[in-house]
């Protein structure tokens, strides 16, 4: 048993903790003020563990925090009437910013269930509590929200404060509560109810609109606030892909319950959907520099779009339009004049479409996580497969070859490839008659082609090498990985029928990795671990090609094997220890055939005797030393 007085003791701890963070946030407002003190609301490491302390602190004697927050509240609410009395006085906006973050880590405490502990039994239920503190924050919404035309006046603190409390608001009363049992289901309908009648809703369809309209304001209105976006585009995606395992009854099976079926049912999201093009989306507008928000939009777009996908089967088609219009008009532009096809591509009117179209249709290929959702988007893409020379997916290695020096335009283009090819959670599988995997892969070969035989012969100064050069050949490399591991191209058939897509590529693809010094893949090994991972599988199914080259170059490769062995990740490490084995077995196997590639691995080890012998030292001293003994 808590001993007495315990409990007055700690709700006296939260009333002063409260009050302390107002008084920062004043002092930090204020600019003759004297004090070294910076506000910890801009520093999201140290709000967010402030925060968790007082969502802990504030379940004692719970109703009594929240009279307290909300009594501060609506003081604030009386020294700044309106709108524009709030924005003038810097120190009520940085006192309501902290009131709102702490009504959010308040209403989040909650997030177990209804069942959270709390010591005042005898006090109002805790959905009358919340449902007032989120009543007073969503009033605050609604009269900052009445000035969209102005955005720039309204702090971004305020709006990421909002954001915060939606995601924590989200949680207890949209998400996780789904994980009830059936006995708790009843009572949490009504717990709903009740709260949408102390907002002055009409049910529980009513609260999940009202986050989901803020999220469509902003990323129509907010678009100045890069933050803001952001965290929306976050918050959007959490709504759309939550799936919460409900219990119905003790002697039925679990269910999953989807999330994103209940968003489809609001009229913003459907708006969203039909809309998502249109420029009253503000932040598709704004620049390159937005370039990886809207892979993300199109990424919860496509989680919405394919839930809907075998109701209602032509949405894909509508969903697709502005797309298919973009290609179409590059590809018309093409097909008129095919001698001057590059400078046509070539154009500026060209380079804004281009890049957002790759970048949109990145984040809609991120949301294909199953065959039948790949299966439309490759439909789309090979538009016409009687002619797949003449298809949709054509234009981006036209593209490619148009802008390869162009890093702004290149990578979007590879990134999209990479994720084109990529065989995730097995979703590319073809029909034995088809020949998508065929044209799958000498696509990802045309864009190597089209992109490594111009880019090794570029030449950027020291401090662009990165930018202009090693960030694209990373990303190709990864794109060629992720179709080489794939496993829906037979690669036998390239040699049988005299086709040299593979054999073109891998050759591209080793002078790209030795046109990366060894110093530079461990400055640069963030984006340039592909070049390791690239060796794995070049030595596991295609050793033969790698050994074509001359036996200089081979020692070359070798050398950054192993300094990937050294390497502080222990990815890398295990992707050049699998590398190491795959050469030692194919050494082992073939040195003793009499074929032109048994004479090769034997030159080579007549001429490099120690080279392969430094690898085999290495990894032994390494396990000797305890160093990665999981190998």
């Amino acid at each position: 048993q808590a001993p007495a007085g315990l409990e007055q003791q700690v709700q006296q701890i939260t009333l002063a903790f409260i009050e302390t963070r107002l008084f920062v946030a004043e002092a930090c407002a204020n600019p003759s003020t004297t004090m070294d003190v910076e506000d910890p609301v801009h520093d999201e490491v140290m709000r967010t563990e402030q925060l968790e302390i007082l969502s802990q602190l504030g379940r004692c004697r719970y109703q009594d925090t929240a009279t307290f927050i909300m009594s501060k509240f609506d003081e604030l609410g009386n020294l700044a009437p309106s709108f524009a009395a709030m924005v003038s006085q810097p120190a009520v906006t940085a006192k309501t910013v902290w009131v709102v973050y702490m009504i959010g880590a308040l209403v989040g405490g909650h997030s177990a269930g209804p069942k959270a502990i709390r010591t005042d039994t005898d006090a109002a239920p805790t959905h009358v509590v919340n449902g007032e503190l989120a009543k007073r924050v969503f009033q605050l919404m609604r009269v900052t929200d009445s000035h969209v035309e102005q955005q720039n006046i309204v702090p971004e603190a305020l709006e990421l404060a909002y954001l915060n409390f939606l995601e924590q608001f989200r949680k207890v009363y949209i998400g996780e509560h789904a994980k009830q049992s059936q006995s708790q289901v009843g009572e949490k309908q009504q717990v709903a109810e009740r709260l949408a009648s102390v907002l002055g809703l009409e049910d529980e369809n009513a609260i999940l609109g009202l986050v989901i309209n803020k999220i469509g304001l902003n990323l129509q209105s907010r678009y100045g606030q890069e933050a803001v976006i952001k965290r929306t585009l976050a918050l959007f995606h959490e709504c759309a892909a939550s799936i919460n395992i409900v219990r119905t009854s003790e002697k039925m099976a679990p269910q999953l319950i989807v999330s994103g079926r209940l968003l489809l049912k609001n009229d913003m999201v459907r708006y969203i959907l039909t809309n998502h093009s249109n420029p009253s989306f503000g932040f598709l507008n704004v620049g390159v520099q937005y370039g990886k928000y809207r892979t993300q939009y199109y990424h919860t777009l496509g989680r919405l779009l394919f839930l809907e996908l075998r109701d209602h089967p032509n949405s894909f088609a509508e969903f697709m339009k502005p797309f298919g219009m973009i290609l179409q008009g590059m590809w018309a532009q093409c097909v008129q004049n095919p001698s001057m096809a590059l400078h046509i591509l070539r154009q500026p009117t060209f380079k804004a479409p281009l890049i957002g179209l790759c970048r949109d249709l990145r984040g809609l290929c991120m949301a294909c996580t199953s065959s039948e959702s790949y299966t439309q988007l490759i439909e789309w893409l090979v538009n016409n497969p009687k002619d797949p020379m003449n298809s949709r997916v054509c234009i981006f290695a036209k593209a490619l070859e148009a802008w390869w020096e162009d890093h702004e335009v290149s990578t979007p283009i590879l990134r999209f490839m990479a994720e084109f090819v990529h065989n995730r959670s097995q979703r590319i599988c073809f029909d034995q008659s088809s020949p998508n995997g065929i044209l799958l892969f000498r696509e990802a070969s045309a864009i190597i082609r089209a992109f490594g035989q111009q880019i090794l012969r570029k030449q950027p100064a020291e401090k662009d090498l990165y930018t202009q050069k090693y960030k694209g050949m990373g990303v190709a490399l990864e794109m060629f990985c992720n179709a080489l591991q794939g496993g829906y191209t037979n690669f036998g058939v390239f040699e049988l029928y005299g086709d040299n897509s593979l054999s073109t590529s891998m050759s591209i693809c080793l002078r790209m990795c030795l046109e990366i010094p060894v110093a530079d893949l461990t400055r640069y090994l963030k984006s340039l671990k592909s070049v390791f991972q690239f060796m794995d599988l070049s030595s596991k199914h295609h050793m033969a090609k790698v050994m074509e080259m001359p036996t200089q170059q081979v020692v070359m490769l070798f050398s950054a094997l192993e300094e990937g062995l050294l390497c502080f990740d222990s990815a890398v490490c295990m992707q050049c220890f699998t590398a190491v084995d795959n050469i030692c077995t194919y050494f082992y196997t073939a040195r003793h055939e009499q074929s032109e590639a048994g004479e090769r691995v034997r030159r080579f080890l007549t001429e490099q005797p120690q080279s392969l012998r430094k690898h085999l030292t290495l990894l032994l001293e390494m396990v000797v030393s305890g160093e990665f003994n999981s190998m």
